[in-house]
């Protein structure tokens, strides 16, 4: 087989690497960002960039050893539904616990 051929079987080095923007994960960046621009627009710089660091440093905390899909999984499970229902519009209610087919 030729580089060419094989270039179509290669595989990630782990099968849940996640894009990275500046090095983050979208569940870190997002957030973070978020914090920085409060503090761009309200001339609070250096309580956005702490805050930043704060929430960027609470989601690593939370998320130690586990995937971003894991912190999607919990707010659904635990916020209430009516704050969510433009994200998690396919699934149905986290009240209601069982399936029925």
């Amino acid at each position: 087989m030729t580089g060419d051929e094989l270039k179509k079987y290669r595989f990630p080095e782990t099968l849940t690497n996640q894009s990275r923007w500046f090095g983050l994960h979208l569940d870190e960046l997002i957030p973070a960002a978020i914090c920085i621009a409060w503090g761009l627009l309200s001339s609070k710089f250096i309580f956005g960039i702490a805050a930043a660091v704060l929430v960027f440093w609470s989601i690593k905390k939370l998320k130690k050893g586990r995937g971003s899909s894991w912190i999607r999984d919990l707010i659904y499970w635990y916020l209430p539904t009516s704050l969510l229902k433009g994200f998690f519009h396919d699934v149905p209610d986290s009240c209601f616990r069982q399936w029925i087919k």
